[in-house]
């Protein structure tokens, strides 16, 4: 357990924000365009890999369907990405319905890619 869990847990720091499960390696400190963590010989030979990005969420009717890490290598971090699905109150049934189906195509076409590109990685 890391410090924000910790603080999440006392409710003290972003009281009602809420973060998915973390099944994803640390995010920060890499190499520069490398899958290798920085060492740091001056302290204890090995600097302690951390999961310094993170993605919180807050609000009734917001559900995580996923919350991963992804692997570019363009700086010392790597991108977590987080994708949900949110209930929302309508009041313009007809108009919003032309924008939501066109949105909703969209969403089910990346959820359907993304859902293909992890299973892809977990074989």
């Amino acid at each position: 357990m890391d410090q924000l869990k910790i603080e999440l847990m006392k409710g003290c720091t972003f009281d009602g924000w809420f973060e998915g499960v973390i099944s994803f390696p640390p995010t920060y400190k890499y190499e520069f365009d490398s899958q290798s963590y920085v060492s740091d010989e001056s302290k204890t030979g090995r600097r302690t890999p951390a999961w310094c990005d993170r993605i919180l969420s807050y609000g009734k009717g917001i559900r995580l369907l996923s919350y991963r890490r992804g692997e570019l290598t363009l700086s010392d971090h790597r991108p977590v990405a987080a994708i949900y699905s949110a209930e929302v109150e309508v009041f313009r049934r007809r108009k919003l319905q032309r924008t939501l189906t066109f949105t909703d195509a969209k969403v089910e076409h990346h959820l359907s890619s993304e859902t293909d590109g992890l299973s892809e990685q977990s074989r």
